[in-house]
């Protein structure tokens, strides 16, 4: 039987064999890096902890310049996270639609809310997963997060002034190119035009 380490949002599970210590982080059921060997169970743990920490920081460095995690961060976090059906319904929309742009309300229509702003609650409580899982934080508005700025940005600004000026129910959400390479692991997009 293997011990349990928590670490983040890892846990490294260690056990003896034949008088050695092995241990393999993983998060959730799926394995993260080689099987990591030592002397020591606490040794292997440490060793563990440094291979999640230098992959960790491999790929922030790894961050464009306004340091949003690229496609193949965002498909692991996403792999990583629950998604309720009107979660998923809202994404597949929103990956279909021309420039992968939406309002708010066609979100909502694409979810089966009644409204624009339970989609934008929808969106929000999905984008703040999304943005915990990647240790990245979105804008803040008023010292509160906008978490949906973890999916997409402003089409037409990404600003509340920008939103107030346009109508909160039209604000266009358009998502990130690197949710968009990551969303296309998870739906089959149809052809469309630019």
């Amino acid at each position: 039987m293997a011990n349990e380490t928590i670490y983040g949002h890892y846990i490294i599970r260690s056990m003896a064999v034949a008088g050695e210590w092995s241990a393999r982080a993983f998060r959730g059921n799926t394995a993260i890096g080689p099987v990591l060997q030592g002397p020591t169970e606490v040794a292997v743990i440490l060793s563990s902890k440094v291979a999640i920490d230098t992959t960790l920081a491999e790929r922030r460095a790894a961050r464009g310049p306004n340091g949003f995690p690229n496609a193949i961060e965002v498909r692991a976090a996403l792999s990583a996270i629950t998604m309720t059906a009107a979660q998923k319904a809202m994404l597949k929309a929103h990956l279909r639609a021309m420039h992968n742009t939406m309002t708010a309300t066609e979100l909502a229509t694409a979810g089966g809310y009644d409204s624009y702003v339970s989609a934008n609650s929808g969106c929000g409580k999905l984008g703040r997963k999304l943005a915990e899982e990647l240790e990245w934080s979105p804008p803040e508005f008023r010292g509160e997060p906008t978490w949906t700025f973890a999916l997409a940005t402003g089409a037409d600004g990404d600003t509340r002034s920008d939103r107030a000026a346009m109508g909160y129910a039209q604000w266009r959400w358009k998502l990130r190119p690197e949710v968009v390479a990551a969303l296309q692991h998870f739906f089959v997009q149809p052809s469309r035009e630019k």
